[in-house]
């Protein structure tokens, strides 16, 4: 298990004068969309995700890069390696290596023993398999209950204070086994409508906390996988674009064209290892989300390279290595005024 690393004076000191200056606390709200094609949220009417791609740092041209199956893709997000390290290649979860790449709360813990961790789930079998990462506070949902975890969510946002809060929402892709994971089809764009709504109200709900500004928060947002027909866990461009999106009050708008940088299942495909960082992955989300979180413990995200991960961090990219703005420039009034219907 790797240790915490013994900082050198001047990264210590250099953390201490950061500190000093870089006003709030660093706090991450992670959203779990299950099951979303990424033409289908071009298709469908969503002013939340649009609002956040056009305003924040981001594509809908992210590729996926391993297996295309629920219980994989969230064990990457989470654990910030592919499915080669992590070990789940399924939804059972057999073989799962969590104990030599463990989800993100115990390697930000081996560093600041102190953050705090939370994950609100509508999917029973992550709840099973997150227990013994060292979630603080894990919240059970109901399975595709959209307007339930968007009022529950943002409940347990408002009340409590933790560092790291992980939404999911499960209805896309339990609608698109029922009906088919197709932009054309309404009723699965009639869903991610609903979702749309729904981080809409978390995200608002984060000016209703207390402490708002004198945090810093970085959202981050993405789904496990896309579909075709009934069904997931191929190859096909439809499984594999996927979103990836960032949103700070204090972020570099970037909206980044994605190449396809290959899958590391398919021979016709290979992954290519000198395009893969061109637009973030799956696996990105962890590392990002360390940085934030670790920014005054962290000289520079190569400090986490003893966890062998294969994400990169876009901090930097995105404009977060810096001071964040006055409280009184508050970015998210668009968003959460204009699409709160």
């Amino acid at each position: 298990m790797c240790m915490k690393f013994v900082k050198g004076f001047f990264c210590f000191l250099s953390m201490f004068i950061l500190s000093d200056v870089l006003a709030g606390s660093r706090k991450v709200l992670l959203i779990g969309i299950d099951g979303v094609r990424a033409d289908a949220l071009q298709r469908a009417d969503m002013p939340t995700l649009d609002w956040l791609h056009r305003n924040g740092f981001g594509t809908f041209a992210s590729w996926h890069q391993d297996i295309t199956i629920s219980g994989p893709s969230w064990s990457s997000i989470l654990c910030g390696v592919y499915h080669d390290k992590h070990g789940v290649v399924n939804n059972k979860f057999r073989g799962k290596r969590y104990d030599r790449y463990p989800m993100l709360p115990i390697i930000a813990k081996s560093y600041e023993p102190g953050l705090k961790f939370g994950m609100y789930m509508e999917w029973d079998k992550l709840i099973k398999h997150s227990v013994g990462q060292q979630w603080d506070q894990i919240l059970k949902g109901s399975i595709a209950g959209t307007d339930e975890t968007a009022e529950r969510s943002s409940e347990w946002l408002i009340e409590t204070d933790l560092d790291f809060y992980f939404v999911y929402f499960g209805a896309a892709d339990y609608v698109g086994h029922i009906s088919g994971f197709s932009p054309h089809n309404p009723f699965y764009r009639w869903t991610l409508e609903g979702i749309d709504r729904g981080v809409n109200e978390v995200i608002h709900s984060l000016k209703r906390r207390k402490d708002y500004f004198n945090e810093d928060w970085l959202i981050l947002l993405t789904t496990d996988h896309g579909g075709t027909l009934f069904s997931h866990g191929g190859l096909s461009p439809s499984e594999r674009q996927v979103f990836w999106l960032a949103y700070s009050d204090r972020i570099q708008k970037n909206t980044l064209c994605g190449l396809d940088c290959g899958n590391i299942n398919d021979i016709s495909n290979p992954r290519i290892s000198a395009l893969q960082h061109h637009v973030p992955v799956q696996p990105d989300i962890a590392t990002t989300a360390l940085h934030h979180l670790l920014f005054a413990s962290i000289c520079k995200p190569s400090d986490l390279n003893c966890w062998n991960l294969d994400g990169v961090s876009w901090l930097d990219p995105m404009g977060l290595s810096n001071e964040k703005k006055p409280a009184n420039e508050f970015a998210y009034h668009d968003l959460l005024i204009n699409n709160c219907n």
